[in-house]
């Protein structure tokens, strides 16, 4: 427990404590940063490539002004150790342990990747054509130059104010980014990054982009000599699917931790548009190798965008820690928010600790939370249990959020499958060194993670847990209903050398 306790404070500091110089649109330093873009109708960016690029976030899940902003979210079995006389839920709430702060990590995260897309895609736009024509071929920074203008700068600012920042707020930032070179200044001529186009027929997208900038905005960037770039955006020509994706990897104190996140964004004429955040981190060190995967979700309110009054959003955040000793904790949320607050329920299990925690919460328009309640249960030792409630539940302001039954804060995109030959069997928990874990993710047909590693649709994992009633597993599935029939299932793993494996199996899934 202790070394997992490293883990999480090494991530946090090797995240958002080092300052960086220059460019910083292509760390994973800041976590807790801005969120996402949207394009302006008028725009300088080429028709061809997409603009909007994700749902629009609603200001009460951005960083929050007080309480939960500074929180690291720990693992909650030391909540209990800590000698406090504030109660379960105080103590729940002053460590940092919410699930609003999760949410504020998954668009977090999201900003990062998207953070300074705008930007990107003006300067992109201004090679587009030159790569488009030589396919394959990487072009130079600097290949052509593009003089910002009036317009561009606006559509920086609109992007900001996409982030749930009021105009006076983005103006500011948007100052601060060009002070620290992130963005330029009207009249400035920025070179192109280097850049390579490629057409696709892995029947996902139609198109893939890949580019690297200079650390300093106004230097050209030389083609990668490995052919490595530092950010991607795959899409489909009609703009209904589109990805885009950033990979890093960082070493403090003798930690290693690699980070595979990317951003699915889905549009289809009278259906809602919905956003994906996938997260893959391997943590290595002393001898041992932690992982976790993640899944942050959201969905608009409305199928029609101009009708998705307040940025509406619904909301879900699932994430799965497995640690080298084989333990394994979940954490999931889901709610619905708005640019005014809103109301999410956090479910969190270790098994190894034997605990469980049930959260309830709601938020204001700062992010700041007005009512917090903790569901505490010691499966060892029932006695232990606790239920405390801080604050009020306000239902006028926020029973518009809550939603009950089998389909509650489900999206209109889900669909749900389960494997065709029962667990364990088609190669999943039966090979040799796969009995008691396995792991696994769904690709699209034809799409070979080996190749695209962040393209998959789904994952899981399978335990064979012989001290309690024997095998169990789970399926995330986020992929289409159209993609079921045809996708391929591959065993997913890390070897020694804490590089990520990849076989294909004989099982298959089918919709439930």
């Amino acid at each position: 427990m202790n070394h997992l306790f490293l883990i999480f404070f090494l991530v946090f500091f090797a995240l958002i404590g080092c300052k960086k110089e220059k460019d910083e649109s292509n760390s994973l330093e800041a976590l807790v940063s801005r969120f996402l873009v949207r394009n302006l109708l008028s725009s300088s960016i080429n028709s061809e490539l997409p603009s909007n690029l994700s749902v629009a976030v609603p200001r009460s899940i951005r960083k929050p002004s007080s309480g939960l902003g500074a929180s690291v979210r720990k693992v909650p079995k030391s909540i209990k150790s800590i000698v406090s006389s504030k109660g379960i839920a105080q103590d729940t709430f002053d460590y940092g342990f919410t699930g609003q702060a999760f949410l504020t990590e998954g668009t977090s995260i999201v900003s990062e990747i998207l953070r300074d897309s705008k930007r990107d895609l003006v300067l992109v736009s201004g090679a587009y054509g030159t790569a488009k024509s030589n396919p394959g071929v990487c072009i130079p920074g600097g290949t052509s130059t593009v003089r910002i203008t009036q317009t561009m700068e606006n559509e920086f600012l609109t992007g900001i104010e996409r982030l749930g920042l009021s105009p006076e707020e983005a103006r500011g930032e948007l100052v601060s980014l060009q002070n620290e070179g992130i963005l330029p200044f009207i009249g400035q001529a920025v070179p192109t990054p280097a850049m390579v186009y490629r057409t696709l027929s892995n029947n996902e997208y139609d198109v893939e982009i890949e580019y690297s900038f200079a650390e300093s905005i106004g230097t050209p960037q030389p083609c990668p000599a490995n052919n490595r770039f530092q950010k991607s955006i795959k899409f489909k020509s009609d703009k209904t699917k589109i990805f885009s994706s950033i990979t890093r990897s960082l070493k403090v104190f003798g930690i290693s931790l690699s980070v595979e996140a990317s951003i699915t964004y889905i549009t289809q004429e009278g259906k809602k548009d919905k956003a994906i955040l996938n997260i893959k981190q391997v943590t290595t060190g002393s001898g041992s190798t932690d992982k976790s995967t993640t899944r942050f979700t959201f969905e608009e309110c409305e199928n029609d965008t101009n009708s998705n009054a307040n940025n509406c959003v619904t909301l879900s955040y699932s994430n799965v820690y497995d640690t080298t000793a084989g333990d394994k904790i979940t954490t999931s949320v889901k709610g619905k928010s708005n640019d005014f607050g809103g109301y999410v329920t956090t479910e969190y299990i270790d098994n190894a600790n034997q605990e469980e925690y049930y959260l309830e919460e709601t938020y204001n328009a700062n992010g700041d939370t007005e009512y917090f309640a903790v569901d505490y249960y010691d499966i060892a030792t029932p006695a232990n249990d606790e239920y405390e409630e801080l604050g009020y539940f306000d239902y006028d302001i926020y029973g518009q959020f809550y939603e009950t039954g089998a389909n509650a804060y489900q999206f209109e995109w889900d669909a749900f499958v389960d494997f065709a030959i029962a667990l364990p069997g088609g190669n999943i928990g039966v090979d040799a060194g796969f009995v008691e874990y396995d792991a696994y993710v769904i690709m699209p047909n034809g799409v070979d993670p080996n190749t695209y590693p962040d393209e998959y649709i789904g994952w899981g994992e399978f335990f064979n847990n012989v001290n309690s009633g024997g095998p169990v597993y789970y399926i995330d599935f986020y992929g289409t209903a159209d993609q079921i029939p045809s996708a391929d299932v591959y065993r997913y793993f890390i070897d020694s050398n804490g590089n990520e494996q990849y076989t294909l199996v004989g099982n298959t899934v089918v919709q439930i």
